[in-house]
């Protein structure tokens, strides 16, 4: 599928000969609220726009893409795990509840995300499995949280999102579901 395209500020072109075996759940730290993927897909291109960037921004309504599948999203502060990676940025905090990512606005935002990241896996080749932060070191390729790869380069003060809380089993059975339509 075709996603509206806002072209970040900050990214570099290419992969460096890589193919993206990653794809790296984030969450916003922003409200779940109406319009958050635009407003954060244009933050990420206007002239204040921090040093970072993501693939996808999803909210409850859409997915919005910001930088191109073929060219490297600065997502995690590595740039090795940067040049292996999709980056889909959800809207919500990493310290959302569980019951939280059960409510109405998560469940619509998960779904849109879902089909989002079952063409990503599909045109990639990449599982939907989650990883460990070890995986993610060793080279595996599959599902992890930003969470993840901080743990992975032991980052102290580093990400914590999606959160302890996030719907992995829900989100990737959802995946593995659209995966085969």
């Amino acid at each position: 599928m075709t996603y509206k395209f806002i072209q970040a500020k900050h990214y570099t072109p290419g992969r460096g000969g890589k193919k993206p075996h990653l794809i790296v759940v984030h969450t916003m730290e922003t409200p779940e609220n109406e319009g958050r993927a635009a407003q954060v897909a244009n933050w990420f291109a206007g002239a204040t726009a921090p040093q970072s960037s993501a693939h996808y921004m999803v909210d409850d309504k859409q997915v919005l893409q910001s930088v191109k599948d073929e060219d490297t999203a600065w997502a995690v502060g590595d740039f090795p795990l940067n040049q292996a990676s999709l980056s889909i940025e959800h809207a919500g905090t990493a310290s959302q509840t569980a019951e939280q990512w059960q409510d109405t606005y998560s469940k619509a935002e998960l779904a849109l995300s879902s089909t989002l990241a079952a063409e990503l896996a599909h045109k990639w080749g990449i599982p939907a499995v989650k990883l460990t932060p070890a995986e993610v070191l060793a080279g595996k390729s599959g599902f992890c949280g930003h969470a993840d790869i901080t743990a992975a380069k032991k980052v102290a003060g580093g990400h914590t999102d999606p959160g302890v809380h996030f719907p992995w089993e829900f989100y990737l059975s959802a995946v593995k579901a659209k995966m085969v339509k």
